[in-house]
């Protein structure tokens, strides 16, 4: 720094408002051997401006472009500036109000007292857009001066976002959006994730139209994703796959679908850990009719969908495998699923569940009184009937399951009936558990059964001939109906419950809801 430049901040630092001012103007426009530095430069004009504020804001006005203004907190000087008539502060404030106020009268009236004062670009931009304009206006007047250099418009517009954003608005966000996407060079890493941040705010907001060039989207979440940005590549994905992303149209993001790309796109949200991600890419997998139709790909996304916690796909896949299900193991793994979905609320899941739970009889409150009356006299017995009533088990199944080794973290395995011949018949079956009270139960039972037995219990207890007999004498001596803790049904219907496409006809309307997209769909591909 020369020698007189040195001698003037030193002056400037004492308080001479003469250099104050001449410092601040070198440091704002850079000039004569001074960095630009905006905040410096704007530190010594602090210290002039009570006296001589018509200079300072004019050196704020002229030196800064509106972007530098706005983000220093100097809006209120470049207002001050516009009413004392000064023509480039009243084109600004004209663009900032565009920007920060959803009504555009503000703006116009800005437009049009510096168009009277001879401002060429104010002239240009009310000729192109007269008053009676569609409700377009402030977008298209803003589109007309996005070249000049006064505004620094790519920072500008990004700081418009952000405002809307905090200030959660949306007209002024899907202004801002509409006018940071006219550029068809290389995106701006910083404006990209700008927009990606002001489409997921949007995505919750009520459906709305957003009149903006589709394929700049494209290219500026394409640039977020290149950045490993997981969440824009689930965003750019659904779009792509024709599925809207809450509650924006899947149109309003993308020009077409391409579901080649969005597969690509999914599965890299997916491995950056969005579970959801799983979800459609075993929608659009599955779609036998789609481009990427792959049944062995749609299962594996399925699966992964409802290992990473996705209720829908939990419920999906139990659903799957249990219609296909041709062995208890599979039968089991279905329960797993359906009963996770069940558990977090799912209607559809627990629906399904209560199809393998055969109806019992009579008031829940008179079966409990009954039990505690029985529990008395025979406490293994009563355990046996709780345990029908709750899992819906026939009179046999009652009498013969092995309560600890049938029990599952979701509900209960009747294992092979030595005493019917058949053995189709005779089967296992695996019934789930459709309340917390009935799952509990069981796993008392068991506890109390492992830590030593039933208190109470005698040797006869677990002779199955005794304990057929012990029903019959029990529930007579009580007046009670076997009907109220045992299910009654025809064999071939008890098969259909252990699952598979006997299973699945039976429940077809069921399973058609359970398999149902949560919002319907429609994949070309």
């Amino acid at each position: 720094m020369r020698k007189p430049d040195v001698q003037l901040i030193a002056r400037a630092r004492r308080g001479d408002i003469a250099a104050c001012l001449e410092a601040g103007r070198k440091y704002l426009e850079g000039a004569s051997g001074f960095p630009r530095h905006v905040t410096v430069g704007l530190e010594y004009l602090q210290r002039a401006e009570s006296h001589r504020a018509a200079e300072v804001q004019r050196l704020i006005v002229e030196s800064m472009n509106l972007y530098e203004i706005a983000s220093h907190g100097r809006v209120p000087t470049l207002r001050q500036a516009a009413h004392a008539g000064r023509v480039s502060a009243q084109l600004k404030m004209a663009v900032w109000s565009s920007l920060a106020a959803a009504d555009d009268a503000d703006s116009s009236r800005w437009f049009r007292r510096a168009a009277e004062a001879g401002d060429d670009a104010s002239v240009r931009v009310l000729a192109q857009s007269p008053e009676d304009q569609a409700v377009g206006t402030p977008v298209e007047r803003l589109r007309a001066l996005k070249e000049l250099p006064c505004l620094g418009w790519a920072e500008l517009v990004g700081l418009a976002m952000d405002r809307a954003l905090m200030r959660r608005d949306a007209k002024l966000l899907f202004r801002a959006l509409s006018l940071c996407v006219e550029d068809d060079g290389t995106p701006d890493p910083v404006l990209a994730d700008k927009v990606f941040e002001a489409l997921s705010y949007a995505s919750s907001l009520p459906s709305e139209t957003i009149n903006i060039d589709r394929r700049s989207f494209e290219g500026l979440l394409e640039d977020c994703v290149s950045r490993g940005n997981g969440a824009a590549a689930l965003m750019l994905g659904q779009a792509l796959s024709g599925s809207d992303v809450g509650n924006l149209h899947w149109q309003a993001l993308v020009p077409m679908q391409n579901f080649r790309k969005a597969s690509a796109l999914l599965m890299r949200a997916a491995d950056s850990g969005h579970g959801e991600a799983w979800t459609r890419l075993y929608e659009i997998h599955s779609n036998h009719n789609g481009s990427v139709a792959n049944p062995s790909m749609a299962r594996f996304c399925l699966e992964k969908a409802a290992a990473a916690g996705v209720v829908s796909a939990q419920r999906r896949l139990g659903a799957t495998i249990l219609r296909a299900s041709g062995t208890l193991r599979e039968v089991e793994q279905g329960m797993h699923w359906l009963f996770l979905a069940a558990q977090t609320g799912d209607e559809h899941a627990y629906k399904l569940m209560r199809t393998f739970v055969l109806p019992v009889l009579g008031a829940e409150d008179d079966a409990a009184r009954a039990l505690i009356e029985i529990q008395r006299t025979s406490p293994v017995l009563a355990i046996r009937l709780r345990v029908a009533r709750d899992f819906g088990l026939t009179k046999l199944e009652a009498m013969t399951v092995d309560l600890p080794t049938g029990m599952r973290p979701w509900g209960l395995v009747v294992g092979r009936n030595p005493f019917i011949r058949q053995a189709r018949l005779s089967s296992p079956r695996a019934v789930p558990a459709t309340s917390h009270s009935a799952l509990e139960g069981l796993r008392g039972v068991v506890a109390q059964i492992t830590a030593g037995g039933v208190r109470g219990a005698s040797s006869q207890d677990f002779d199955l001939r005794h304990r057929a007999l012990r029903i019959r004498q029990v529930l007579a001596a009580h007046g009670l109906e076997e009907s109220m803790f045992f299910a009654k049904v025809r064999s071939r219907d008890l098969d259909v419950l252990r699952g598979g496409a006997r299973w699945a006809r039976s429940v077809k309307s069921a399973l058609d809801d359970a398999m149902a997209h949560e919002a319907a769909q429609t994949l070309r591909g």
